[in-house]
């Protein structure tokens, strides 16, 4: 305010008359009423992936599918989702390679395992699809660890790490490493592995559910004793499959054999090993850890009355081989390329500020029904 009414007051006058008040008034309420008031406010929360599922009625994977540009999606279904998506003002990340540059850092255990490099190669065609390169790291336990494989990472650079398993799939995994990532502000997702209590978006497909269908798919076929041969006992997807596995025992009233349940690396010689222990001890039906150990278990069967015959077995993550293997092998298909797109377009979503993928997304397997698991005669007891 001026403080000498004689001196010259450059304020305006206030409105005089009660309509001129009004209509004041009505300028700013429709001002603070405008789209943009959050950046005003900041109390609106930004849309989420699954803000924009549920609005349009369909799945997760469904609506990346749609923002992907994938054209295995109705008309209909794109539609419903492209609504959603405009009514709720989600801004997913762009797709054209031309509008984001950069570069990834994947950190994956060893590639013996299939499973390994088919996420590695989805992963990396759908990061290169929106213009980012992938700077791919092998971890070793002998040769290089993974806490060595992050520190050459991020030497060189890297916009942003995505693990595929590693430490923090471990059941009380040091997670040190990760820690100091966040602290220096690297993006990072984890793929297939625990909640590590991070910040950050954790993708995985469901293990436990793999395990379940995998023994009710046994149970159904007749079989009354059902082992299970998976993989290191100290790793998170290991535990997951044996309450999926026990879920089903419960449900279809059926009681867990003695000495049913093997813990064994994720090798084909332990398949073989395993399994070989687990017929000697009568098991009919066996679900193993991944589709390596299921391989090891047919060849074992084969020594003795051949899988598809008196013994069934049930792999796990659905790699291209499993088709091709004498006789095909039943699995549980993780979906890789929908695994991969939500990874690509999380991961992106870190680095542009946006955070728009910060759940922890969780896939369903597929069983995929094969030769390994007709029996023909299934003995009783």
């Amino acid at each position: 305010m001026c403080g000498d009414p004689t001196a010259s007051c450059t304020l305006r006058s206030a409105p005089r008359s009660v309509a001129s008040i009004a209509t004041a008034f009505s300028k700013i309420k429709k001002f603070f009423h405008r789209p943009c008031r959050s950046a005003i406010l900041g109390a609106v929360p930004r849309p989420r992936l699954r803000d924009v599922a549920e609005l349009a009625g369909v799945s997760e994977p469904t609506v990346s599918r749609v923002l992907n540009g994938r054209s295995n999606v109705a008309a209909s279904t794109r539609d419903k989702v492209m609504a959603a998506v405009n009514q709720l003002g989600f801004d997913a990340p762009a797709t054209a390679p031309s509008q984001r540059r950069g570069v990834i850092g994947v950190v994956c255990g060893e590639f013996l395992n299939p499973v390994f490099p088919t996420h590695v190669h989805h992963i990396s065609t759908e990061l290169g699809r929106r213009g980012y390169l992938t700077n791919i790291v092998v971890t070793d336990p002998h040769l290089a660890s993974e806490e060595r494989c992050i520190a050459e990472l991020t030497t060189s650079r890297v916009d942003g790490a995505v693990f595929i398993g590693g430490r923090h799939a471990e059941i009380g995994g040091d997670l040190e490493h990760y820690r100091d990532l966040a602290r220096r502000g690297v993006p990072m997702v984890f793929v297939n592995g625990a909640d590590t209590g991070l910040d950050v978006p954790h993708v995985y497909c469901d293990e436990r559910a793999g395990a379940y269908k995998a023994t009710m798919h046994l149970a159904e076929l007749g079989h009354t004793r059902i082992g299970c041969a998976l993989g290191y006992p100290k790793v998170i997807p290991t535990t997951r499959m044996m309450a999926g596995y026990r879920d089903a025992l419960a449900e279809c009233g059926l009681v867990e054999p003695d000495d049913a349940v093997l813990d064994i690396g994720f090798t084909l010689e332990g398949g073989r090993v395993g399994a070989a222990k687990l017929m000697a001890n009568g098991i009919t039906g066996i679900v193993c850890g991944n589709d390596l150990i299921a391989l090891g278990a047919v060849r074992a069967a084969a020594t003795s009355n051949g899988a598809g015959r008196d013994v069934a077995v049930v792999g796990y993550d659905g790699t291209e081989f499993t088709a091709q293997t004498a006789p095909p092998l039943t699995t549980l298909r993780q979906p890789f390329e929908d695994i991969a797109v939500h990874v690509a377009l999380a991961i992106i979503s870190e680095l542009d500020g946006s955070r728009r993928f910060r759940d922890h997304y969780v896939f369903e397997p597929e069983l995929v029904a094969r030769a390994s698991t007709r029996t023909s005669a299934v003995p009783a007891g």
